[in-house]
This record gives structure tokens, sequence and C-alpha cells, in this order.
């Protein structure tokens, strides 16, 4: 039963079990094969019933690459759980971010802008992907491989924070940033 593996897994994950941490990846692995033959044997013409479960197996996997990623600290395995969760839901907010995280740690930052892309294609308004797209593009300015100095970056970074502060205005951290690429622009004076 996929809800009893899952409480099993919650139950391990806050400890109340002795190995829990090591239990809890075991059990949510048991969930998720568990919700992959439902599936298989869901009628797959019902969207009705293959959407929610498409959703409570992309959950599992995005937990399953959360384990990974901040307790095992395997990002390979990481990596691999959140694709096949973004397989199952495309639109799953958090499981983009992470993947968008850790291609920003591991340098690669095409990868990276490509899942922050879709994100904000999704979610216009998600925050932190507003934050990374915008940390994102102040990498590549730096860099200067795309543009001449990095000229178009640092115009895409200034136009991130710039909505981003549109929405909050109260987030310091991004008009802090904004603050300091518009005086290395030589658009704003002290």
């Amino acid at each position: 039963n996929v809800h009893r593996e899952v409480a099993d897994a919650r139950a391990t994950r806050s400890g109340q079990t002795p190995g829990a941490v090591s239990e809890f990846a075991d059990y949510l692995r048991s969930a998720t094969e568990l919700q992959k033959n439902l599936m298989h044997r869901a009628p797959t013409d019902s969207r009705d019933i293959m959407q929610p479960m498409a959703r409570r197996a992309a959950n599992l996997n995005y937990q399953l690459g959360e384990y990974y990623e901040k307790r095992e600290a395997n990002f390979d395995t990481a990596v691999s759980y959140y694709t096949v969760a973004n397989r199952y839901d495309d639109t799953h907010g958090e499981c983009i971010l992470a993947l968008a995280r850790i291609k920003m740690r591991q340098g690669e930052l095409d990868i990276c802008e490509k899942q922050l892309h879709n994100l904000l294609r999704v979610d216009q308004g998600n925050e932190e992907a507003s934050m990374m797209m915008a940390e994102l593009m102040m990498q590549l300015a730096t860099q200067g491989a795309r543009s001449t100095g990095g000229v178009q970056e640092y115009k895409d970074a200034t136009f991130y924070y710039q909505k981003l502060l549109e929405r909050k205005p109260d987030n310091y951290r991004a008009l802090a940033k904004l603050i300091f690429l518009l005086k290395r622009a030589g658009r704003l004076q002290d």
C-alpha cells in the first residue's frame, strides 16, 4: 500500500524509529515502486485517474531526490530522481528549482538556465526562480562568454531583479543586488 509506505517514511524521517535516516529512502523507494505499479495497472485513457497518480509519483521521486541531495550529498542520484519526478509532472516547481540549483552548483549554466526558463514560463511569479535567474545572469555576465563584456546578461539580471522587486518590494536581498548592478553599470550615483 503506497499510503502505508509513505506514512512509514514520514515516521522514520521524523526520527520516531531507530535507524530512521537510512530507512527513510528505503520506504520512499518502496512507495515509488508501488505507485509505478499502480499507474501501470490503471486505465491510461482516464486523465482524472492518471493525473493525480502522476503527481503522487512526482512527489515521491522529488522527496527521494531531496533526500539524496541534502542527506547524502549524492547529487547524481538526486538529479536522476528529480528528472524522473519532472517526467511525471513537468510543472513541479520545487523539483525544477532543485535541478536548477544543482546544475548551477555544478557549473552547467545552460541547463540551469533552461530549467529556470521552464519554471518561469509556468509560474512567472516564482520568487526563488526569479532570484536564481538574476544570479545566473550575473554569473554569465562576469564570464562574458555570451555578449561582449556581459552587457546583455547584466541587463537581463537587472530586469529580473526589477520584476522581482515590483512583485515584492521588501525583498532586500534583490534590492541590494540591483543597487550593486546599477552602480557597476554607472546608472546609479552614491
